[in-house]
C-alpha cells in the first residue's frame, strides 16, 4: 500500500461517519523535537478529543501517515470497519 492511503482512509472514514461536520471531530497535531539537522516530528489525531493514533517520522507527511495508519488499526480494534480505498 501507498504510503499516502492511510491519512486518505482515514479521511474517507471520518467524512461516511460524520458527513459534512466531520472537521468538527477530529484534530491532527504535529510536533517536533530534536537537533534541525536531525529533527523528528511527531503527529497524533485526535477523534472527538480522545488521543488515537500517533507516529513519528524524519518528515512531517510520513509522520502523518503513522499516525493515520496507528489511528486506524485502533479503530479497527474498537470494532470499526475502516474500507480500504
Amino acid at each position: 500500500m501507498s504510503s499516502t492511503h492511510f491519512t486518505m482512509r482515514l479521511n474517507n472514514f471520518l467524512q461516511a461517519r460524520y458527513g459534512a461536520s466531520f472537521a468538527a471531530h477530529f484534530k491532527y497535531e504535529v510536533t517536533s523535537s530534536g537537533p534541525q539537522n536531525l529533527t523528528v516530528w511527531t503527529g497524533t489525531y485526535f477523534i472527538d478529543d480522545i488521543k488515537y493514533g500517533d507516529g513519528s517520522a524524519t518528515n512531517k507527511r510520513d509522520a502523518k501517515e503513522a499516525a493515520a495508519q496507528k489511528t486506524i488499526e485502533m479503530l479497527e480494534a474498537e470494532g470499526n470497519d475502516v474500507p480500504p480505498n
